[in-house]
Order: structure tokens, then C-alpha cells, then sequence
């Protein structure tokens, strides 16, 4: 197996149970700051960047709750906690605007009144029309196999609470985790990082790959499509500063290059690193193993797509 290292932790999970939880702490803080074997800087906030991000958060709450629009915490005009930039007026210029919640004049009309485009449109498919006009949408994809506008509606749901709305590790929760979420859009440590580890530490949890346990694994409740669908928005955003506009915020430009060799949604099944490494995190993971359970190869329904239907250019 060429990731002998990643191997190895699953290995130990499965087979030494309660020794392995009491001495994952100390492997935790001896890799964290390590990425293809090379140490590099940690990619995390600050104490006082992640609380001002809390601070923000909070702010943004009160808002909520009076009727306020705009944002504090997310992106202007898009407000985060009334849920993807709900308003009943326009304001482009000091997007102080109404959340549509509030009991000001006018304020009973939210924003998803004007998002569809498609009035014929129905289930996901309104949705999709959406999200999608207030926030980035991809034409192509770093991962073969994977859609990452797909992954960016999953990230938007799991993630945010931790990693922070633009993946810069400064969530509203990250203030009171040890260690701090990573920024995941550190190119000098992300591009060290395989798509197989990525995978493995969404879908396994931090301890998956000897890292800290405040990493929760989603394997529950993502199924391996969808991971491999944020593997993908993970990599689209990779040097992706805060924008300054919102034209610049739809439209991210990722210095990801992908890693020759490396697994994906689309070679995944035929990769024995793969296969290895998901079958040992199944075998502790309650619902996901077993022949007749195939993790996520069962992605039909709703808005999930096979692999090998995400028919998404390939960039580089």
C-alpha cells in the first residue's frame, strides 16, 4: 500500500480500540502541522481572529431577529443566518437592507421570492437555482468523478459551523475547539494533501489520519459520493482569498494542480489504497459495512449524481 502511514492509524483504530483513543492525542499534535510528510505551518486561525469571527457571528444573530439584513458574519449582501441572502429590499450600495423577517414595512417578502429564474422548476431543481445564484457555481472540476458545486451545498450544511463560510477555519464554533478547524485554502499545506486523505478525514474523523478527534467523521451521514463531491469544492477553492466584491466571490480562482496518481471519484472502486482504507473505516462505522451495504455507491434520488455521471470538465 503506498500510503503506508494512512494504513497504519486505520489499521490501529480497528484493532486496538480503547489504547488507541488514550495515545490519539499526542500522534494528533505530532502531525497536525504536517502535510505529504513535510511539516509546514499549521493552517489555522488565530485565538483572536476565530473570536471576532464568533463575535461577527453572534452580531449577525441579534440582526436576524430584528429584521436586519446584509451580513456581518458571511458575505455582503448575503446574509448567513436568514439563510443564502433572504432580503426584501435592494440596497447595493450599503446592503443595509431588511432580512424579511422583521416587522418593518415591506419585510414579510423574502429574497426567495426573486431568486428562481424557472417559475416551472420543481424539487432540487428550485433549490439548485437558488444556492446557487448566491454563491459560487462551478463549470469544471479538479476531481474527476466529482461536482463541486454539488460538494459546496453538503460543506454548506456540515461544515461551516467549523471550517467557516469561505473554508478559512474561522466558524462560528471554532473558537471553542483544540485545535483550531483548519484553513482549508492554504495552498502551501492543501496541495501537500492527497484526495485519498481528504476522503479519509471527512469520512472517517480526524482520528482516521492520526489527527485530532474534534475532526467528527460524516460517513453516517454523507454518503461516498457526496464527500468525494466536497473533496472537490475543498480543491476549487484552494488560494481563494476574501473577496472583495461579490462578482469576485462567484467566481473563485483555485492554484490547485491535481496530484498525478492520486485516487478520485472516478478510479476510486479500482484503487486498492482505497478500497483498503475504506473498508477498515466501514468495519467501525455502524450501517456502512457488510457486501450488501456499499457505502456510497447508492447515490441515485434527490440531487446525488454516480460518478461517472458528473460529466464536468477536468481542469488543471
Amino acid at each position: 500500500m503506498e500510503n503506508g502511514k494512512l494504513k497504519t492509524c486505520l489499521i490501529a483504530i480497528t484493532g486496538l480500540g480503547m489504547m488507541w483513543a488514550s495515545s490519539s492525542a499526542v500522534a494528533a499534535v505530532e502531525k497536525r502541522c504536517k502535510a505529504g510528510g513535510v511539516k509546514v505551518e499549521c493552517p489555522t486561525q488565530s485565538d483572536a481572529e476565530v473570536k471576532k469571527a464568533a463575535e461577527a457571528y453572534g452580531r449577525e444573530a441579534e440582526d436576524f431577529s430584528e429584521g436586519k439584513g446584509g451580513s456581518t458574519y458571511g458575505i455582503a449582501p448575503f446574509d448567513y443566518l436568514t439563510g443564502v441572502g433572504k432580503r426584501a429590499n435592494s440596497d447595493a450600495k450599503t446592503y443595509k437592507t431588511d432580512s424579511g423577517y422583521g416587522e418593518a414595512k415591506g419585510s414579510y417578502k423574502t429574497e426567495l421570492w426573486d431568486r428562481v429564474k424557472k417559475p416551472g422548476a420543481t424539487n432540487e431543481e428550485t433549490y439548485n437555482q437558488w444556492t446557487n445564484n448566491w454563491s459560487p457555481k462551478f463549470d469544471s472540476t479538479l476531481v474527476a468523478g466529482a461536482d463541486p458545486t454539488q460538494g459546496k451545498q453538503w460543506y454548506y450544511s456540515y461544515c461551516i459551523a467549523c471550517h467557516g463560510w469561505l473554508l478559512h477555519g474561522d466558524g462560528p464554533s471554532a473558537a471553542e475547539l483544540n485545535p483550531r478547524p483548519r484553513t482549508l485554502t492554504r495552498g502551501d499545506y492543501m496541495q501537500k494533501k492527497t484526495n485519498l486523505e481528504l476522503f479519509t478525514i471527512i469520512k472517517g474523523g480526524g482520528e482516521a489520519v492520526s489527527l485530532s478527534s474534534s475532526m467528527p467523521g460524516w460517513g453516517n451521514l454523507l454518503m461516498d459520493q457526496d464527500i468525494w463531491n466536497v473533496v472537490a469544492f475543498i480543491r476549487a477553492m484552494q488560494d481563494v482569498p476574501p473577496p472583495k466584491s461579490v462578482a469576485e466571490y462567484l467566481a473563485p480562482k483555485s492554484t490547485f494542480k491535481p496530484i498525478k496518481g492520486d485516487v478520485d471519484a472516478l478510479n476510486a472502486a479500482k484503487n486498492k489504497d482505497f478500497q483498503e482504507a475504506n473498508e477498515l473505516m466501514e468495519s467501525d462505522m455502524a450501517g456502512r459495512g457488510g457486501p450488501s451495504l456499499v457505502g456510497g455507491g447508492f447515490v441515485e434520488g434527490g440531487s446525488r449524481k454516480q460518478a461517472s455521471d458528473v460529466t464536468l470538465k477536468v481542469g488543471h
